[in-house]
């Protein structure tokens, strides 16, 4: 699974270019405003997103 994530200060999304297979929580800078971002990825994150792989709703 891979994130996308919006920054609630500037509106700017930005893709994590890292696979996540395991539900996990960590900071990255966002490229518009450098404003430090917490993501948490939840198991049912990643249920969710496997399912939209099995689906054909998103490519991997």
């Amino acid at each position: 699974m891979r994130a996308v994530v919006t920054c609630e200060s500037c509106g700017k999304r930005q893709e994590v270019a890292r696979a996540i297979p395991e539900p996990t929580t960590f900071h990255i800078i966002c490229h518009g405003c450098e404003q430090s971002l917490l993501v948490t990825v939840t198991r049912a994150d990643i249920l969710t997103a496997e399912a939209a792989v099995r689906t054909g709703l998103v490519r991997r």
